[in-house]
């Protein structure tokens, strides 16, 4: 049996804080950069094929045509509703503020794969130029439901 000793003092002890510290560091570093790695891209949304493609890399399965297609333009102030519903894009990466009082574009789709839900649910796109900056799935049922675009696992 071999038994080591040693004696601990301030560097030491500094210097063991300081590794954990930097484990932490990177742990927390690399947890952020896989989640991140997840959300697809939003830029480049030029046509309805890249649309779905976006859609189906957040993990929806959609039917290609659009059942809608809106342009909008976004109150210069959020009022509770817009509040409320720009917190639950800011949890998936996305941010409304920015676009206040600008003209975007909604296009909405039906989705075909929700967990337990076979009909009545759609998704929406919200793209400035060409670039995603919000998104929702939704139930039109009566028993209705706004969601991010995360895929419910």
């Amino acid at each position: 049996m071999f038994i080591m000793t040693t004696k601990l003092t301030k560097a030491k002890a500094i210097t063991a804080v300081l590794i954990v510290g930097a484990l932490l560091c990177g742990l927390i570093f690399c947890a952020n950069h896989a989640n991140k790695s997840e959300i697809p891209s939003p830029q480049g949304m030029s046509n309805n094929d890249s649309r779905v493609a976006y859609l189906k890399a957040w993990g929806w399965e959609v039917n290609p045509s659009a059942i809608e297609t809106l342009d909008l333009v976004l109150p210069k102030e959020f009022d509770d509703a817009y509040a409320s519903y720009n917190t639950l894009q800011t949890e998936i990466g996305f941010d409304l503020s920015p676009y206040c009082g600008k003209r975007i574009k909604r296009y909405t789709y039906t989705v075909l794969n929700y967990p337990g839900i076979s009909e009545n649910i759609q998704a929406d796109l919200y793209l400035s130029n060409d670039t995603v900056i919000a998104g929702d799935i939704l139930s039109t049922g009566t028993d209705g439901f706004i969601a991010s675009l995360k895929y419910p696992r």
